[in-house]
Formats: structure tokens, sequence, C-alpha cells
């Protein structure tokens, strides 16, 4: 376990806990974590999980700017439109396909699993800045894979801290939907 594995698990928990109370503080947490796994991610072979790290990277620089443009605005979480379901869904599975191969060409380890997350997790990525309450469960479902793909590579701090994600993700979907009941 080192010490870059232990500051990715202690920022993401905190930034996952900040989102979950619509804390601007969650963007500067995320992004230590970002850094912090990536170069795990890097040693490990994963090449999507540590690809997908610069693209989190840069959510999260848009993030903490449109959260902080719309911080004097109420903050207001929707469900997503069921007319963009099909397109998430359809752009998901093409990004998996040019990830795979993609991952393949760079011999990265776990190809499959790895383009999946990678491109599940950039569509849930997304929702979470519309502020889409589905994102939620999207994560759920995404971190519990993950936890099975960490080990698998006996990355067992990261499949910890996964299995942590999942669960603070059922607490983010549960908090901000009754929020949108109240309404």
């Amino acid at each position: 376990m080192s010490t870059l594995s232990i500051l990715a698990f202690v920022f993401g928990v905190a930034g996952v806990w900040f989102t979950i109370q619509k804390s601007i503080w969650c963007w500067p947490f995320a992004l230590v974590s970002v850094l912090t796994s990536s170069v795990e991610f890097y040693q490990q072979k994963l090449f999507g999980d540590m690809s997908l790290q610069a693209f989190y990277f840069a959510a999260g620089i848009y993030g903490w700017y449109y959260w902080k443009r719309k911080q004097k605005e109420p903050f207001y979480v929707q469900a997503t439109p069921k007319r963009l379901w099909m397109g998430l869904m359809l752009i998901t599975a093409l990004q998996s396909l040019l990830y795979y191969f993609l991952l393949k060409q760079l011999k990265g380890d776990q190809v499959l699993f790895d383009a999946i997350l990678t491109a599940g997790s950039l569509t849930a990525t997304y929702m979470m800045t519309k502020r889409w309450i589905e994102n939620w469960m999207a994560w759920v479902v995404i971190d519990l894979a993950y936890v099975a793909l960490y080990a698998i590579k006996s990355m067992w701090l990261f499949a910890v801290l996964y299995f942590v994600f999942a669960g603070m993700a059922w607490f983010g979907w549960k908090q901000w939907k009754a929020e949108t009941l109240k309404k």
C-alpha cells in the first residue's frame, strides 16, 4: 500500500462526501485524488483508468468553475431527461468499443473490463456535471464493477475505496432523490 494510494483513498472519499453535500469543496478534493490515482493506475497498466483520470482532472476544473459560477443560485437537481437515455447508452457503448481497441494496442491489462468501466465513468461524470439524479445509480453499478477489477489486480485499497464509493453513491442518490420529492 503506497502513500499515493492512501492519499487517493482519503481525498476520494472526501470528494464524494462533499459532492453529496453539494459543496464546491468536492472539486479540489477530487483533483488531489485524481492526480494520485493516475500514478497508481499507470503502474498497474490500467491505461483506461489512467486516461480517465485526465478526463476527471479536466471535469474537475470545469465542475469547480461551473459550480462556482452558479454558487449564488439554488442547487437544483433533476431526473435525466428520458429522451436522452438511448443516446447516453449508445455513446457509452461506442466509447467502450473505441477504448477496447485503443487499450489493446497499448497492451493494457484487463482491456475489456477497463474499456467498459472507462466509458461508463465518462457518461456518469457527464450526468453528475448536469446534476442529474441518476448519475448516482450509474456510479453504484460502476463502482461495484471496479471493486471486482481492483480485486483481480490485487489493488486492495482501491477495491475498498470503490466499495465505499458505491455505498456513498447509494447514499447520494437517496439524498438527491429526497430533495426532488420536496419540490
